[in-house]
């Protein structure tokens, strides 16, 4: 790795060992061979990388595969933990997955994105794959488009202009005068629907946690197979969701 030079603010090897750490993620496991590849680093650098990254317990190797550690999960954790929010909403959680028997999250805003920072499964909740901690983007979700709605305007114009908007799905909003207009209704009403936005087959419902002076902390919401959240269940749930998101709201506060 000589030669490694720091640019503007910058620092080339964090930078590729970023790189390595997001080429893991989406791609693990993945050998020597197959990195250095995906990178277009010569093998001799890229082997470099990985026992460096190995002994300070990022990567781990199994037979002639690497992957990212459970150190990330440990480091996630520990970040979850200042979260105010999610402490006052782990029983909440977990009541509203009893009682509705699906699958509820719990996301925050984090650089113009959603991240999701808890995740409770009914007896019928069907798993759409979206671990704890993911990154995604805010138009994608009813619980990103809950929290967009609600920011300041200038953040929300901010993200709004900094995002391509891509689509995820043929129902995904990419238009940002549609994308406004939908975030205006609902802040009006308190509430979105994620229709097939971010996965086919997949309906959401989900609502703003806001505190008094009108910040929004986050937002909760319950996602479901289509055939099972048509209009009547929707109109079932969100009094509920909006109860908790309440009792949440007072968690912080006191």
């Amino acid at each position: 790795m000589a030669g490694e030079q720091a640019t503007g603010n910058s620092i080339q090897s964090l930078e590729r060992a970023f790189e390595i750490f997001r080429t893991l993620q989406e791609q693990q496991p993945l050998t020597l061979t197959e990195l250095s590849h995906a990178l277009d680093l010569p093998t001799s650098t890229a082997h470099v990388y990985l026992k460096t990254l190995e002994g300070g317990g990022f990567v781990v190797k199994e037979g002639r595969h690497y992957y990212n550690s459970l150190k990330f999960l440990e480091y996630g954790g520990h970040v979850r933990q200042r979260y105010e929010l999610f402490h006052a909403s782990r029983h909440v959680m977990t009541e509203l997955a009893l009682q509705t028997g699906e699958r509820v999250g719990l996301g925050v805003e984090e650089n113009g994105k959603r991240v999701m920072i808890a995740i409770r499964d009914g007896k019928n909740a069907i798993s759409d794959n979206v671990p704890v901690g993911e990154s995604t983007e805010m138009h994608w979700t009813g619980l990103g488009k809950c929290i967009l709605a609600n920011l300041p305007e200038e953040r929300r114009d901010e993200i709004i202009e900094s995002s391509e908007l891509p689509r995820a799905t043929p129902n995904t909003i990419t238009d940002p005068t549609a994308l406004r207009e939908e975030l205006a209704t609902i802040r009006d009403r308190g509430y979105a629907v994620e229709n097939e936005e971010r996965r086919k087959g997949i309906r959401g419902l989900d609502v703003p946690i806001l505190v008094s002076d009108g910040e929004v902390l986050g937002a909760i919401g319950l996602t479901a197979p289509v055939n099972r959240f048509d209009a009547s269940r929707i109109s079932e749930y969100l009094e509920l969701l909006q109860d908790k998101a309440n009792v949440i709201r007072l968690k912080t506060i006191y």
